[in-house]
C-alpha cells in the first residue's frame, strides 16, 4: 500500500469534489495492493480503514496529478532528432503524409537508423524511449513498435498491450497506414464489440486529398464512440459534426507544424462534442513527451487565438485520454478517484502556484515522482525510496539526479543500469553494419534452435513437461518500424549496409540542442522558437 500526501489535483468525476476542490486541495491518495486509488481524503490526519500500515510519501506543497497519457506516439524512432528535407523549399510544406516519406533525405536520416536499432539491439532502444516517455511525467504511451512477443517489465503502460489481469483479448488496435474499406470495415465491427481503434486518419492540409480518408471511415462505420483519430488537420470544420457517436481526436500540434505549417481545428472538433487528447508522436518531428507538447499546444492555441485554458491542456493528456481508454478497458485512467488506477505524477512547486498552470510550464526537472500502479517508478532517489523502490538505477534527467526501476530483461529481478543501456546503444551507432549482422545472425540461431527443439518435442510446442530436464529456448525480441520506410532500394535499406549512418542520440529532455535544431528549421513560420521560452 502506498499513499501520497501534497496538494492534489483529481481531475476527478466524483460529484464529491466541490468545483473550487478542482483546482487542488491538501490532501492524501491511498492506493491499495491490488494498485488502484482506494481513497482521497482531505487534510493530512485522515486515514482509511486498512491503510494504517501504508507508506505515506509526503510531497509537502507540490502537487498530485493523475499519470500524463501519450495517445499518439512511435516509439522505435524516439533516439533520432529532428527531421526536415534540405532538398525541398522552406515556402513549401509537406501536403500530406504521402508526400514527406518520399523526401530524398528521408530513408537515410529516418528509416535506416531506426531500422539498425529495431534490429540489434531492441531492448535497448524500447528501454530508451519509455525512459524519455516516463522523464516527461508520461504513465501510459501509444505507440510501441510491432513484436514479436510481449515484453515483460514495461517502464510504462502501452496502450495497445494492456490486458488488465492477463485477459487475451485485444482491447485497443492501432493502424499508421492508411486501411481500405475492407480494413476498415473490420474495425468497425471490432470496436462494436468492445475494443478501441487507433487510427493515422487525415494527416495534412486542409483541403487535400487525404481529407477523403475520414469520409472513408464514416463509410466503413467507423465513426463511433470508440475510434480515435490521430491528426485530422485536414478535415474540415464540418464535417467532424457527422461523427454522431463522439469520439476522440488525438491533437499533435508540433509535428503538424513542423511538417505542414497548419494543424488540426480543434475548436471545430471539441464544439462538434469530440474528446480531444494529445500526443507527442516521434522524433523526427515530435516533441520529447507529452510534457512539451502541453507548452506547442499552449503555443498554438494562443496564436491562433482559440482560447483554450490550462485546464483544458492539462485534461488533453489526463482526464481526457483516461476517459478514452475506460470505453474499452472498462477501467479508469486519467483521474485520482476511488476505483481508478494507481497512476500518479508529482510536480515540484510553490504553495502559491495554479496547477495548471504549473504542469504545462512545468519542465523534466519538475517531475519528482512517477508512480504506476501503485508503484513508484520514476524520481528523486528521496522519494523513491521514501516510496519503498530501492533497486534502482540511476540517471541524470536536466541537470538533476534521479532514480528509475529498470529491470534487465534477462534477470527482471536485478536493476538495468543506466550507462548499460547507453553503452549498448552507442556501440550499435559507431558500427551499424556489424550490429545490424550480428543481431540478424542472433535472431537466426535463436529460431534455429526453437525450430530444433520443436522437432525433437515431436513437431508440437515446447512442453516443459515432456522434458523436464531442458527449459525452453528464450525467444529474442524482434521488432517491426510502423512508419513507411521512404525510397530505398531494398525493404527499406540501402543495397550496402555501410551506407547507414546513426545520428547521436537525441536527449531525454528538451535540452538546448533539441531546442536550437528548431530554429530555422520546419514549416511553422517562427512559431516553434517560442518553445525555449518555457525552458530558460
Amino acid at each position: 500500500m502506498l499513499a501520497i500526501r501534497g496538494r492534489i489535483v483529481p481531475l476527478s468525476a466524483d460529484r464529491a469534489v466541490t468545483p473550487g476542490e478542482l483546482d487542488g486541495f491538501v490532501g492524501t491518495v491511498w492506493i491499495g495492493d491490488d494498485g488502484m486509488v482506494s481513497a482521497v481524503t482531505r487534510g493530512r490526519t485522515a486515514t482509511p480503514a486498512g491503510f494504517e500500515a501504508a507508506r505515506v510519501v509526503d510531497v509537502g506543497s507540490s502537487l498530485v496529478f493523475p499519470g500524463l497519457i501519450d495517445l499518439h506516439n512511435h516509439l522505435a524512432y524516439n533516439t533520432l532528432p529532428l527531421w526536415t528535407d534540405p532538398n525541398r523549399p522552406a515556402d513549401k510544406p509537406f501536403l500530406h503524409h504521402n508526400t514527406w516519406p518520399g523526401a530524398r533525405t528521408y530513408a537515410a536520416d529516418v528509416t535506416w537508423p531506426a531500422y539498425t536499432f529495431i534490429t540489434a539491439s531492441p531492448e535497448e532502444l524500447l528501454a530508451y524511449a519509455e525512459t524519455r516517455a516516463i522523464v516527461g511525467g508520461t504513465t501510459t504511451i501509444q505507440g510501441s513498435p510491432p513484436k514479436n512477443r510481449p515484453r515483460d517489465g514495461w517502464v510504462v503502460r502501452n496502450a495497445e498491450d494492456e490486458k488488465w489481469g492477463g485477459r487475451d483479448a485485444n482491447l485497443v488496435y492501432a493502424s499508421t497506414l492508411t486501411l481500405k474499406p475492407a480494413g476498415l470495415a473490420d474495425k468497425a465491427v471490432r470496436m462494436r464489440h468492445g475494443s478501441s481503434f487507433i487510427y493515422h486518419c487525415s494527416e495534412g492540409q486542409a483541403g487535400t486529398v487525404v481529407a477523403q480518408e475520414f469520409h472513408d471511415a464514416q463509410a466503413a462505420g467507423c465513426l463511433q464512440e470508440r475510434f480515435i483519430a490521430v491528426h485530422c488537420n485536414a478535415v474540415a470544420p464540418k464535417a467532424f459534426s457527422t461523427w454522431r457517436k463522439h469520439g476522440a481526436v488525438v491533437w499533435s500540434p508540433f509535428s503538424n507544424m513542423w511538417l505542414y505549417g497548419s494543424t488540426t481545428n480543434v475548436p471545430a472538433a471539441m464544439e462538434a462534442g469530440q474528446t480531444v487528447c494529445l500526443g507527442s508522436d516521434w522524433g523526427p518531428s515530435g516533441t520529447r513527451s507529452v510534457l512539451g507538447e502541453l507548452k506547442v499546444a499552449r503555443l498554438v492555441s494562443d496564436d491562433h487565438g482559440w482560447g483554450l485554458s490550462d485546464s483544458d491542456l492539462v485534461r488533453m493528456v489526463t482526464s481526457n485520454p483516461g476517459d478514452v481508454l475506460a470505453r474499452s478497458w472498462k477501467r479508469q485512467v486519467g483521474r485520482l478517484q476511488p476505483g481508478s488506477d494507481g497512476d500518479v505524477l508529482v510536480i515540484r512547486a510553490t504553495r502559491r502556484a495554479d496547477p495548471f498552470h504549473a504542469l504545462v510550464n512545468a519542465r523534466e526537472r519538475n517531475v519528482d515522482l512517477v508512480v504506476i500502479g501503485g508503484r513508484a517508478q520514476y524520481g528523486t532517489p528521496a522519494l523513491m525510496a521514501a516510496a519503498g523502490s530501492t533497486v534502482t538505477t540511476a540517471l541524470t534527467v536536466d541537470g538533476e539526479a534521479r532514480a528509475m526501476l529498470l529491470p534487465r530483461p534477462d534477470d527482471p529481478a536485478s536493476p538495468w543500469e543506466w550507462h548499460d543501456v547507453m553503452a549498448r546503444l552507442e556501440k550499435v551507432r559507431s558500427d551499424p553494419k556489424r550490429a545490424i549482422e550480428r543481431g540478424r545472425l542472433k535472431q537466426d540461431a535463436a529460431m534455429a534452435a526453437a525450430y530444433l527443439a520443436r522437432s525433437r518435442n515431436g513437431g508440437g510446442s515446447w512442453s516443459s513437461t515432456s522434458r523436464p530436464s531442458a527449459s525452453p529456448p528464450p525467444t529474442p525480441l524482434r521488432l517491426a518500424l510502423d512508419m513507411p520506410t521512404g525510397l530505398a532500394p531494398l525493404g527499406g535499406l540501402p543495397k550496402t549496409l555501410t551506407e547507414i549512418v546513426v545520428p547521436p542520440l537525441a536527449g531525454l529532455s528538451h535540452d538546448r540542442e533539441f531546442l536550437n535544431s528548431i530554429v530555422g528549421r520546419g514549416y511553422h513560420r517562427g512559431l516553434l522558437d517560442d518553445l525555449a521560452g518555457f525552458y530558460r
